[in-house]
Order: structure tokens, then C-alpha cells, then sequence
């Protein structure tokens, strides 16, 4: 671990100063990160994988930045999203933190592909709700939310009607004019809701995604994307999240945001470390910062996104935007992940059959 590999003895006799000096040339490269983890000035650098666009202008502002000051030497740097096909490919050697939706870490985990991480390694572990822990087959803790959002619709009110049900995704009037999320298992839940199917019996999800597929102009990859799509008038109505929603709306945008008569999911952003990663205590550490009051309300206040930890405290105007508390979050759905992860695969197989017209 390299966060580890400097350490020295306090106490050097001035005649052998040249000599540790010499050493220490010589190690050069291979032990720069040693007290990055613990404050020091010596060079650490954390890869941390994010969302994109407006999500990465706030984390950078709300953690990166402060997290860099509290840390003299440390670098973190944000890579593109990575998601969990990648990962189990090999595709995290020169990555330290994962930003992933929580069935993702989850799967990670249960891929052992992250370290398990411990309450003792936590300063504000005790502070998070229950739903913030994203915990695998083996009731061990791969994950930590640092955000809580609900799945629900976006529409431009200007150019329909407030929607009332998910169904409302496929009426006539918005055809051409729909973006859904690709390979999205939300959308499946709340459209599995939606036509009253079962575990058991899926058929009917699938035929009405071949039903809407003619109606939807984007199925979309990246997070950020229908910002843009609303932005050109491409859509008047998205599966979206409710803070990314929310934000455009505060910007002056006509946006606007709804949980359908179905119900929302609850959208669980979380971060965990890659088993493989050479700065494990200092990963923790960027993890712990996120969970910080400071970083949550910047979260809450510039991305609508509620706080995982329960010290938060928000101004009354902005808990009405966001998912915040206890009754909040239990009006919300928060799926079994490690039950329904057995039937991922044959679902997003599924559903890409469905879609391909």
C-alpha cells in the first residue's frame, strides 16, 4: 500500500542526513504517495470515476477542491464513468474510487471487485441512514451513498401536461418526443409497475417497450444527456432523476419533475474503493469527505440531491426539492438489488431485443 511507504523515524542524526537523503532520491517515484493519506506534503493521487457534466462541476467544487486543501499534496483526479462490464474486464487497474448507481456496487462487490469497508475507517458512519449502506450477498458494506435522488418523469410544462401515471410515457401526444434511460433497470421496475407484471412474468414489460420505442427519441447512455435534449426541444417528457430535473428548472429552464401515481424508485449515487487500488486509506478518507454536512448541502443546494447523512440540516424551501428524512425515503421504492441481480442479464437481454426496431 503505498499510502503507507514513507514513513521515517523522527529522530536522524545530522551525520547520516546525506545518506537518508541519497536513499530517498533513489526510492523517488515509488513512494511519493506516503503521507499523502495522513495530510502530509508529499504527492498522492486518487483517480475517482464520476458521472459527467453538471454532477462533476459540483463534486469537484464541493469535494475535490476542499478535500485537495485539507490534504496538501493530494491530487484527485475524475475519470469518465466506468461502468461494471468494464470493471470485471480489468478496466479499473488505474482507478481508486468508483462513483456507480447501487445495484452497480453491489454487483461489484459480489464480483469482489471492492473492499469491504468498516465503520472504524469512517468518521460519519454512524450519521447515514439505513439505505445508504450498499451492502452485498454477504451482508458486507461495498458502498457508501453520498446522495439520494427518486426516478421519476421530467417534462417541459410548457409543452404537455403535468404526466399523472408512467403510462402517460406512451401516449400519442408525446411520440418522437420520449428519452428513456438504455439497459436501465428503473425503467423497468416502474414499467413493470405500470402494466402489472411479475418476477415470474416480464412479458408484458417487454411488449411495451416495443410499444414505446417508435415514441422515444433517445435512449441515453449518459446521465447528463437529456440537459442537452430538453435544452433543443428533442424531448418533451424523460425517465429522469429528480435533482438533475430540479437543477435545469432552477436555472430558468422549462423543466419540471413528478413521481408518477406508480410510485419513484429511490436513486442511490454511491462510491467505493477497487480492491486492486494502491491508496486504500486515502480513498476512505475522499469517501468519508463526501459524506461531510458541508458536502451534502452543496449537493442538495446546486443539484437537488437529498443527504445521506441524518446531522444534514436544509432550509425548509429546499427539503420540499429533495428527497430528504426518514418519511421521504420510506415513500420511496428501494429494491432488493442482490435478488433481482440474478435476473439482470437475461433482463437487459431482454429489453435490447425489445428496443431493437
Amino acid at each position: 500500500m503505498r499510502a503507507g511507504g514513507k514513513k521515517k523515524h523522527t529522530a536522524i542524526l545530522s551525520s547520516v542526513l546525506a545518506f537518508i537523503l541519497v536513499i530517498a532520491g533513489c526510492g523517488g517515484a515509488g513512494s511519493g504517495s506516503g503521507s499523502g493519506a495522513s495530510g502530509g506534503s508529499d504527492s498522492a493521487k486518487l483517480v475517482v470515476t464520476s458521472f459527467g457534466g453538471k454532477y462533476d462541476e459540483v463534486f469537484n467544487k464541493y469535494v475535490v477542491q476542499p478535500f485537495e486543501a485539507a490534504n496538501p499534496g493530494v491530487k484527485v483526479t475524475l475519470a469518465p464513468y466506468t461502468g461494471i462490464a468494464k470493471l470485471s474486464q480489468g478496466g479499473g487497474d488505474s482507478i481508486d474510487i468508483v462513483q456507480l448507481d447501487d445495484f452497480d456496487l453491489i454487483e461489484a462487490g459480489n464480483k469482489q471487485l471492492l473492499q469491504p469497508l468498516k465503520k472504524e475507517s469512517f468518521t460519519h458512519w454512524d450519521n447515514l441512514y439505513e439505505q445508504a449502506f450498499l451492502k452485498g450477498s454477504d451482508n458486507e458494506t461495498y458502498g457508501l451513498t453520498n446522495v439520494f435522488g427518486s426516478w421519476g418523469i421530467a417534462y417541459n410544462p410548457e409543452k404537455v401536461d403535468k404526466p399523472a401515471s408512467w403510462n402517460d410515457l406512451w401516449k400519442p401526444e408525446v411520440k418522437g418526443k420520449v428519452a428513456m434511460m438504455s439497459q436501465w433497470i428503473p425503467d423497468i421496475l416502474l414499467t413493470a409497475k405500470a402494466v402489472n407484471a411479475s418476477d415470474d412474468n416480464m412479458a408484458p414489460v417487454w411488449d411495451a417497450f416495443k410499444k414505446i420505442t417508435p415514441s422515444v427519441a433517445q435512449y441515453y447512455s449518459s446521465f447528463s444527456a437529456p440537459e442537452s435534449l430538453f435544452g433543443t426541444g428533442e424531448i418533451t417528457m424523460a425517465a429522469w432523476f429528480d435533482g438533475r430535473a430540479m437543477a435545469l428548472k432552477e436555472a430558468g429552464k422549462s423543466v419540471d419533475f413528478v413521481i408518477p401515481q406508480e410510485g419513484g424508485v429511490l436513486i442511490r449515487s454511491g462510491l467505493g474503493v477497487l480492491k486492486n487500488s494502491k491508496n486504500q486509506e486515502l480513498a476512505q478518507k475522499l469517501i468519508d469527505f463526501s459524506l461531510t454536512p458541508e458536502a451534502q448541502k452543496g449537493f442538495a443546494q446546486e443539484l437537488f440531491y437529498g443527504p445521506t447523512n441524518q446531522t444534514v440540516e436544509l432550509p425548509e424551501e429546499l427539503k420540499t426539492k429533495v428527497v430528504y428524512g426518514k418519511e421521504s425515503l420510506d415513500r420511496l421504492l428501494t429494491p432488493d438489488w442482490n435478488s433481482l441481480l440474478p435476473m439482470r442479464e437475461d433482463w437487459l437481454t431482454q429489453w435490447t431485443e425489445a428496443t431493437m426496431q
